[in-house]
């Protein structure tokens, strides 16, 4: 298939555009290609025509000369018609703006080498950032960045490398991985005691945290492991009571745009007899809530939602969450806590590794063994237990 009015399909929301750019190299004529990602048609003509405008007003940037500024921006267009999350947008945004824009952002694409980045990364490390200190897991974010920016500039053709990938580990400094934190099994009751008695003055502001789905979920939460994004678009068309079974089949953006989960695909887990119960008696709440506002209530088949049906946005529910664990006066976790808390209870309470990473959905059980933390107990359970099969041979 050919180009019709300088732009030309090669996949589905994928498009290559073609338009004359300043003549250089004694050349009187000279094109330009692009290929966009993530756009529909009609997309990739409106930017095909704000490229022409810019080329007219003198504003068009020969990739001989753009600057890291300048294909971030880029990168940033391609994220945002492609439809990444808006808090995934906002660090991208944050961290180049922090960080690379000061140091970086005016350096051209083509001169940037390994050495630049390495000796940002040292001095960053001995000085700081904008005369703050910056942590080495925060310069780690700012080389993934980086490192996502270039991959992009390579695949359209505004650089022919990325040095990021250059970068080797021993070029980083050293970031401790913080441990991953989990509720004991008295902790959990606590926050599910707090979410489910909500204070006078959440009543009385009308809180996220006094409204009835609010108890309810949190309470699925904790006993699926489920994400925040995906615990807000369930639907009961999901909650199978007769087979005790959850779908597991989608998420909802910032946006509260409804999407396929993270790893893209429908899966089924279990409903154990509890979680019915709550779930059954949270159907009834809603279904007067539903009755009383006739059509007025915005029916979107949400198991969690607001009293009008309309859906809850997930870093609401995470803000919310995080207070009422405040208020539990336990270890301080966030919502995505209540997800390594549902695999460490269920590491100690024996459940093997492979039902546990099943459980939780991981890709892969590497994933799911960073999510446990052996106690102290289980592991001096395995010390006795060695001793016991070596005897007093070794001695």
């Amino acid at each position: 298939m050919g180009y019709t009015h300088g732009v030309k399909r090669l996949a589905d929301k994928k498009y290559r555009i073609v338009y004359d750019v300043p003549p250089s190299g004694g050349r009187p004529r000279q094109q330009k290609r692009e290929t966009l990602v993530g756009v529909t048609k009609k997309e990739a003509v409106a930017a095909r025509a704000k490229r022409i405008e810019k080329v007219a007003t003198g504003e068009y940037v020969k990739d001989d000369d753009m600057t890291l500024s300048q294909l971030f921006e880029k990168f940033m267009a391609q994220k945002r018609s492609a439809g990444l999350e808006s808090t995934t947008l906002a660090r991208y945004q944050n961290l180049f703006d922090c960080h690379l824009v000061p140091t970086l952002g005016k350096k051209k694409v083509k001169e940037l080498k390994q050495s630049h980045l390495v000796n940002q990364y040292v001095e960053w490390t001995q000085n700081g950032s904008n005369d703050r200190r910056i942590s080495a897991r925060t310069i780690h974010h700012v080389h993934e960045t980086l490192r996502n920016v270039l991959n992009f500039g390579v695949r359209m053709d505004y650089v022919k490398r990325n040095v990021a990938k250059l970068v080797s580990a021993d070029d980083l400094p050293k970031a401790i991985q913080p441990k991953p934190k989990a509720l004991t099994q008295d902790e959990l009751a606590k926050v599910l005691y707090e979410a489910k008695s909500p204070t006078s003055r959440s009543k009385k502001r009308g809180y996220l945290s006094s409204q009835p789905w609010f108890y309810p979920a949190v309470f699925f939460g904790a006993y699926t492991g489920c994400r925040r994004g995906e615990i807000c678009a369930l639907r009961w068309q999901d909650v199978n009571f007769e087979e005790g079974a959850l779908t597991i089949s989608r998420s909802v953006t910032e946006r509260l745009e409804f999407k396929a989960t993270k790893n893209d695909k429908a899966e089924v887990i279990t409903m154990e007899g509890d979680l019915a119960t709550v779930l059954k008696a949270h159907r009834a709440m809603q279904a007067e809530e539903r009755l009383f506002l006739g059509p007025a209530y915005k029916d979107q088949d949400l198991v969690f939602a607001h009293a009008d049906g309309a859906p809850v946005k997930p870093w609401n529910f995470g803000r919310a969450v995080l207070d009422c664990i405040k208020r539990a006066k336990v270890t301080p976790i966030t919502l995505h806590g209540l997800r390594r808390t549902q695999g460490s209870l269920l590491s100690k309470a024996g459940v093997p590794l492979e039902v546990i990473r099943k459980r939780l959905r991981h890709s892969n059980i590497a994933v799911t063994m960073r999510y446990l933390d052996v106690d102290r107990e289980r592991e001096a359970e395995a010390a006795a237990a060695f001793e016991r099969l070596m005897g007093r041979e070794a001695v």
